[in-house]
């Protein structure tokens, strides 16, 4: 559909002549200004030369309410071209933008933020020699919460870890904490900006948050820190020109060329869909997940990325089973657990939806957006007599009703 407006003048003078013609309605007259004249001061003076210009207009065969008024009427196109002036001789000036200054302070903040790592304490693990050792080898196995604890202890005791940051922000990317899996992930990439893997998991962690300009410049940098795709890249950066803004749109599109380039790159489809999701572009998102689910069948995070995509577009059976086949890959994958709870939710299920989130916060009762999406199903399933239990986080009582 298509909405007319009026248009509205830059300079506003039609603002200024409808108050200027309310005010000439209104009058007034000249009694007021000889009061003020009678009084003496400041205002006197003003007053004196205000009767000066009513008698003159008098005089002109003018009426000098409107007269004044006119002269208001102007006023907003005078300020319009002192400011074009003002913009003419001090081109900088003319850029600067006090929205513009408390957006960049604020993306300031949201990055300082974000690689700002909450350490736990206590922690068991801290002082071990092996804690990256252990670390890897409880993630193997699924123990992510004892994991994530023996990865920090490795952290803490070498900061620039890069292999602990990559894993710890794994284990949070897997528990669905996208926000920890981020500020993991920033250390990482602080530690070592031209790592691969920590370039495409912060590409894929700030999509799930929303995050665009940060999820986009984060896969354009994974692709320019490969020299295949170098080239593509610099064509990409010199077709935006300087000060050219990217959008999602713009990298899918460099990243469609980079797939032509190279075919059997799981990876590289595997962040065509992430885009094409990003751009709700749901069809593109599914082929290209197939198709990197094609060359790398075994991929757990992959099926769950494809049972995403179809679940955002109301495709939840065919979600449901790409999600059983991330779990059958993985069977303590809490992201795909929690994944199935909103999918039997998202088709009015919401007895068998609890059990999936029960399970899932089993395996992360850390998992806030879980106990969110609990809460939700118990009431919407008529279990209001719980909701005491989620407040206490009893997980024993919540599985025994709720058993899968």
């Amino acid at each position: 559909d298509v909405v007319e407006v009026t248009p509205v003048t830059p300079g506003g003078g039609a603002a200024g002549e409808r108050w200027g013609e309310e005010f000439a309605r209104a009058r007034g007259g000249g009694d007021w200004a000889a009061e003020f004249a009678a009084a003496g001061g400041p205002a006197a003076d003003w007053a004196r030369q205000f009767q000066q210009n009513q008698s003159a207009a008098v005089a002109r065969g003018r009426d000098p309410a409107q007269g004044w008024a006119d002269e208001f009427a102007d006023v907003p196109e005078e300020w319009a071209a002192e400011f074009e002036e003002m913009k003419r001789g001090n081109p900088d000036w003319a850029m600067e933008n006090v929205w513009d200054q408390i957006e960049s302070e604020g993306a300031a903040l949201r990055s300082a933020e974000r690689s700002h790592y909450q350490f736990t304490d206590p922690n068991p693990y801290l002082g071990r020699k092996d804690a990256l050792e252990v670390g890897r080898d409880l993630f193997r196995r699924g123990v992510l919460s004892e994991a994530a604890l023996a990865l920090e202890a490795a952290v803490r005791a070498d900061p620039k870890l890069v292999e602990g940051w990559r894993l710890l922000g794994t284990v949070h990317a897997e528990n669905d904490d996208d926000r920890k899996a981020i500020a993991a992930m920033t250390k990482a990439n602080e530690a070592d900006p031209n790592n691969l893997e920590v370039l495409l998991s912060l590409g894929v962690s700030h999509t799930n948050e929303l995050d665009q300009d940060e999820a986009v410049g984060h896969m354009r940098a994974w692709l320019r820190n490969q020299p295949r795709f170098r080239a593509l890249e610099a064509e990409h950066a010199a077709a935006l020109g300087p000060g050219g803004v990217d959008t999602p749109a713009s990298v899918l599109e460099l990243f469609k060329r980079a797939a032509s380039a190279a075919p059997r790159d799981a990876d590289v489809h595997a962040v065509l869909g992430v885009l094409a999701h990003l751009c709700r572009d749901y069809d593109a998102a599914v082929d290209a997940f197939n198709r990197a689910l094609d060359i790398a069948p075994n991929d757990y995070s992959m099926w769950n990325k494809l049972g995403a995509t179809q679940a955002n577009s109301a495709r939840s059976a065919d979600a449901m089973a790409a999600y059983q086949r991330a779990l059958d890959l993985k069977p303590n994958y809490v992201r795909a657990w929690c994944n199935m709870g909103i999918a039997f939710a998202n088709q009015g299920k919401y007895a068998d939806s609890v059990a999936y989130y029960v399970r899932a916060l089993s395996l992360n009762p850390q998992a806030e957006s879980a106990w969110g999406y609990l809460r939700i199903s118990l009431g919407c399933c008529g279990r209001i007599e719980l909701m005491e239990a989620v407040d206490r986080k009893d997980l024993e009582l919540l599985q025994r009703e709720f058993p899968l």
